[in-house]
């Protein structure tokens, strides 16, 4: 018996990126195997730079190997892992479904280099996060 896999309804403040759909690109696409929801892009301005932002929107299955995390604040939804397998130039978030057996995951690209402004601009999105009703 297949029965289709519903992602909870969630909210979270993009005012400062851009978030574009796998059906606004024209194609669904999967990442290590991942549903990818959404991209999200945005840039940071610092001195006399821009620098850009990228991350994915994933859903998985939560099961007994998830990495250690750190809660981006106290009370949010969304927990950074601390991966020590991960590339240092990426940052994971954990974000888990009321229900617990699903999650979303975001991963974004650390690259860029704005003095901390890149690091504090993805932790202001991760917190805005909200499983709606």
């Amino acid at each position: 018996m297949q029965s289709d896999i519903v992602v909870p309804a969630f909210e979270m403040d993009c005012r400062d990126w851009l978030v574009v759909t796998s059906e606004d690109l024209g194609h669904t696409e999967d990442l290590d195997g991942a549903p990818v929801l959404a991209t999200l892009s945005t840039a940071v301005a610092a001195e006399d730079e821009l620098h850009s932002i990228s991350g994915v929107l994933m859903v998985g299955l939560l099961d007994d190997d998830v990495p250690p995390a750190i809660e981006v604040r106290e009370g949010a939804v969304a927990a950074e892992m601390l991966d020590v397998d991960s590339d240092a130039g990426t940052s994971r978030f954990l974000l888990p479904c009321p229900d617990g057996k699903l999650a979303l995951v975001a991963e974004f690209d650390l690259r860029a280099d704005a003095g901390g402004r890149v690091r504090h601009r993805i932790e202001e999105l991760m917190a805005s996060f909200r499983w709606s009703a």
